[in-house]
């Protein structure tokens, strides 16, 4: 059976995806019953994306009606295909829920239909750092088993998520079971995970990464990640002062 992962009260709960995705599907609709101000990240032609304020009202049961700012025609510029991203605080909290977007009907309007699961954003005191690591992960949306997709790249890692280059097809909103080794590829201490593809970039070297946000992982583990990354970064720092030192 298929699982999502859900912050009630703080707390990582793990239930059933269909009854889970009901329950906070009806927290979002009534959250944005009478309308409000949020976050926009929107998807457009060409790969590329934009963040822009916009104000978020249900339209019905299953969709939320999004209004853009009226100074710019969005309707050329959006790509219906791609997934339209709300940014919103709920209770204290910040969400990023993930959209389809059903139609466009004005120069500033969308219709779009939340998509599971709602993710509650991590505070961003997480420690990042580009190094090489060495990764395997597989999607849960096939049906059918699948092989583990190795990769021993240079990533861009927190506690909080990692960006990697994006060398199998993947899709926004995909989710990811993970095994990152964090100790030069003798696997002895893993880091298992279930991340979510969040968004894409392309790497200065023309290349693209995916970038994706850790959606479930133990305390435990986010602690190795990050202590991982300042002894990488305390490693670095001193192969700087060796350089400088040499010379």
């Amino acid at each position: 059976m298929a699982y999502a992962v859900a912050i009630s009260t703080g707390v990582l709960a793990r239930q059933p995806a269909d009854t889970l995705w009901s329950e906070m599907l009806s927290t979002i609709l009534d959250h944005f019953r009478d309308g409000r101000d949020a976050r926009i990240l929107l998807p457009l032609h060409g790969q590329r994306s934009i963040a822009v304020d916009g104000s978020v009202r249900t339209a019905d049961d299953e969709t939320l009606g999004i209004a853009l700012p009226y100074d710019r025609d969005f309707s050329q510029l959006v790509d219906p295909r791609e997934i339209c991203q709300i940014l919103f605080t709920l209770q204290g909290r910040e969400y990023r829920l993930l959209t389809r977007i059903q139609a466009i009907p004005g120069a500033s309007d969308l219709l779009v239909k939340p998509k599971p699961p709602a993710i509650a954003l991590q505070e961003r005191q997480y420690f990042r750092i580009d190094t090489r690591v060495e990764l395997s992960y597989y999607r849960l949306a096939s049906e059918m088993p699948q092989k583990p997709h190795t990769v021993n790249a240079r990533v861009n890692l927190s506690g909080s998520g990692i960006r990697i280059p994006a060398a199998e097809p993947l899709q926004t909103g995909d989710l990811l079971a993970m095994v990152l080794c964090l100790d030069g590829g003798k696997c002895l201490e893993n880091v298992e995970c279930l991340a979510q593809v969040v968004r894409f970039s392309t790497l200065p070297n023309g290349e693209m990464a995916a970038a994706m946000h850790f959606v479930e992982i133990e305390n435990q583990d986010r602690d190795k990640i990050v202590a991982f990354c300042l002894a990488r970064e305390r490693e670095l720092l001193r192969e700087k002062v060796r350089t400088r030192d040499f010379y």
